[in-house]
Parts: C-alpha cells; structure tokens; sequence
C-alpha cells in the first residue's frame, strides 16, 4: 500500500491542499462534525482511485466522489462545486480519456445534471449564488474539453508516430529484400564459380600443368571483371527506382496506416526513360507519405496513364485537403518534376483533393 502511494504523482497530493477548507469549516463549528468523516472518506476514495486495480472498487470510489461533491453542493454550500476540479482532474490525468464515449465522463455530467435538477427545488439559493455554480461549471466543462481534446490530439500524433515508423521499416525492408535480391541473383552464381576456378587452378599446378592452370587463371580476371560491372549495375539500379517496385511499397504503406488504395497504372514502363520512372516513383512515395502524415486521409486513387503529349499522374484521397492552394504547396514535388520540365495542379482541394502531375513524354534510350 505505501509503495503504491509513493509512486502517485505529487501533482494529485498537491490538489488535495483544497481540502482544507471542509476541514477549516467543520474545526469552526459551520457545519457539523460528523461531516469530518464525508471529507476524510473523500480523500480516501480520491487516493483509491489512483492505487487501485480493481474496477468493482474503483467504480466505487469514483461514484462516492460525485455523491459527495453534489450532496456537499446542494446540502451545505454552493462553494463546494470547486470540487468538480477533482472529477475533471481524475478524468483527465489517471483515466487519461481520449474519446467522448467514457462511461466516466457520462457519470460525471449526469451528476452535475441531478445536481442542477435538484437545486432547482431548494428555495433557500440564492441568484447570485445561481449564478456562481453555473459559472463554475460552464468553467469547469470548459477546461475539461480543452483537456480531453488535448489528450485526443497527443494520441493522433502518437498515432501517426507509431505509423510512421512502421512505414519507415517497410521502406528499409522493402529496400533491404530488393538489395539482397539483385546481389543474390547476380554475384551468389560467380563467387561460386570463383571458388570452383581458384580449385582447378590449385589442382593443375599441383600436377605441374602450368598452361592449364593460366587459363583458369584467365578466366578468374574475366570472371572479376564482369562481377565489376554487375556491382555497377545494381549499384545504377539503386538510383534508378523502378515504378512498378514503388507502387508496391507505396500499397503497403498505405495499408499500413490504413487507408484503403486503388492504384491504375496504364503506363508502358518499357518506353519511358529511366530518369522519368524514377521520377514518378519518387513522387509517388512522397504524395503517399503526405496523406497519411497530413492528410489524414482513408482512401486513396493513383493513376498513371500517357497521353499525346506525355505522361500523366493523378492523386486523390479523401483527407482533409488544402485551405489555400499556393505555390508553396507541395514544393519539393514541385521541384523534383520541375527539372524534367513537368508541372504540378491541385485542380480539387477538398474531398477529394486531386492532384495532377503532367510530365512531358520521354522515350528510353
């Protein structure tokens, strides 16, 4: 039990400084001394709350606090709807409540609803003091929507956090599988063969045959050098990202953080040039990662198609899309197609939002 007390955070003891008055009241005689007993079990039921793993317990607790801050409003004075600063405190910061559906925060209205509904019966309160409880209240509410909005928000970004890292290892596995393939397919074969020359070459000095033993040789250094140019080779592919390759990470990504995708690639990959694959596989990747960062979108439509006078690309999501549309929207995009004279339109903001990428057509070499 103590150590269970020692790891609750000091910010509740520090709230529980608000107690002294109940306490200061019964000590000069205002109201009654067996009310001593509704404080101090109060402050036992606020502290269980926070140490306590048992839900039939907790719930227990939890309805004493409202019991007693609506009876103590009603009963003794109307200075005692402060007291909701506990509820709210509780709600907030141990129930930690990132949604507006908490059978918590529902008790909690109802209860200033049954205290309203019965002041409305007490002929003895005063306007002012009418007043004063529905300020507190409206004050109270207030700061614990902002809260609760505010643990809403930090749980998106943890959230889109935990999203985004997981499309970061996507990414690094995707490439991780994809380098290890092309070194796989093309060196695993030569190195073998490799050893297997290095062999005969031993085997035919051992026997003397020098001449045999050179063509080995031979073969070794032709052997090297076309592992050299097939290291070049995938090295100039890991530059070159190849659409269809892409497009596969792009739907994973996306299914990852999960946005529903349709992808309608009509392109003949075989005739445009290399630059403007990669191109369009870059920017595909960059479009995927801003609706799921920014957008926040839960569907998503890419096409890709060539027409008369060159390649076309067109976005869509149902995200939350662009106030204003800007120059400035968009820009490393912007930039990247800008070099192969492409160009960038947003021709629809908001559900959807539809971008448009038009790249002049490029024949491969």
């Amino acid at each position: 039990m103590i150590e269970k007390l020692k790891r609750i955070h000091y910010m509740f003891y520090v709230s529980l400084v608000f107690m002294a008055f109940p306490f200061a009241t019964i000590f000069f005689g205002q109201i009654p001394w067996w009310h001593f007993f509704f404080a101090l079990f109060f402050m036992v039921s606020y502290l269980g709350i926070l140490i306590t793993e048992d839900k039939k317990l907790t719930w227990f607790f939890w309805l004493y606090l409202l019991f007693y801050v609506a009876g103590s409003t009603f009963y003794i004075g109307s200075n005692y709807i402060w007291f909701y600063y506990y509820i709210s405190n509780i709600l907030v910061y141990h129930f930690r409540i990132y949604h507006f559906r908490s059978p918590f925060l529902w008790t909690a209205v109802l209860s200033q609803l049954i205290l309203f509904g019965a002041l409305l019966f007490n002929p003895y309160l005063r306007k002012d003091e009418w007043l004063f409880i529905l300020i507190i209240c409206l004050f109270i509410a207030v700061m614990t929507y902002s809260m609760v909005r505010i643990r809403m928000m930090e749980e998106l970004k943890v959230d889109h956090a935990k999203q985004n890292a997981q499309i970061n290892l996507l990414l690094a596995e995707n490439e991780r599988q994809r380098i290890g393939r092309d070194l796989h397919d093309s060196l695993g074969h030569t190195f073998a063969m490799l050893s297997v020359k290095a062999d005969l070459a031993d085997q035919f000095l051992a026997f003397g045959q020098v001449e045999k033993a050179r063509e080995q040789v031979q073969e070794i250094q032709a052997i090297s050098q076309e592992s050299m140019h097939q290291v070049r080779e995938i090295v100039e592919n890991l530059k070159q990202r190849t659409l269809a390759r892409e497009l596969e990470t792009v739907r994973q990504m996306l299914e990852v953080a999960q946005v529903k995708v349709e992808i309608q690639n009509e392109l003949d990959t075989a005739s445009i040039s290399p630059i403007l694959e990669s191109a369009l596989a870059m920017v595909s990747l960059e479009l995927a990662t801003n609706m799921i960062k920014h957008a926040r979108a839960t569907q998503a439509l890419l096409t890709y198609r060539s027409t008369e006078t060159g390649v076309e690309m067109v976005a869509e999501d149902n995200g939350i899309g662009f106030d204003k549309v800007s120059d400035k929207d968009l820009h490393s995009i912007r930039e990247r197609i800008a070099l192969l004279g492409g160009e960038l339109d947003i021709s629809h903001q908001y559900k959807p939002t539809r971008i448009e990428i038009r790249i002049p057509y490029q024949e491969r070499k």
